[in-house]
């Protein structure tokens, strides 16, 4: 039906990583010195698992839409686990897809979007199946995430 690819792994320049690890390594010190010794552990896990699921992630991911759900990379979402959908868009450009889940504390999945495929299209099916949820204006979190490139 509907199948693109993205790429899943951020290129970063050398300078995004000497600013990571000022802002890292200030958190840590400045939690030692305050005596709040617990945002220095959580700043320092946190750029930990950020790096290991950076180096560990694939390069590009693959996106199907099928008769009975979604695969993202290896994952399977069936689309009976979705109560409605949401097409986001950054700066008025389709960024991705945000599937937001029957169970109450399941995660939103966000599929970013590509090129490759007919927004209209796919939106047109997505209604068919699922409700669609009308705000589709990004989040702070959104917006920060994708200024920060994370």
């Amino acid at each position: 039906m509907f199948s693109w690819s993205f790429a899943s792994h951020k290129e970063h320049s050398s300078s995004w990583y000497v600013i990571a690890i000022i802002v890292v390594l200030t958190l840590v010190v400045y939690g030692i010195v305050e005596k709040i010794y617990i945002m220095s552990v959580v700043s320092f896990l946190f750029a930990g698992v950020y790096l290991l699921m950076e180096n560990n992630s694939l390069p590009v991911t693959q996106v199907d839409f099928l008769e009975r759900g979604i695969q993202v990379g290896w994952s399977f979402y069936e689309y009976v686990s979705f109560s409605r959908f949401s097409i986001v868009s950054m700066s008025n450009i389709p960024a991705f897809i945000r599937l937001y889940p029957v169970k109450k504390f399941a995660s939103v999945i966000d599929i970013p979007l590509s090129q490759e495929v007919n927004i209209d299209e796919l939106h047109n099916y997505l209604v068919s199946i699922m409700e669609e949820d009308f705000n589709n204006t990004a989040t702070n979190a959104d917006t920060l995430i994708h200024a920060m490139k994370l």
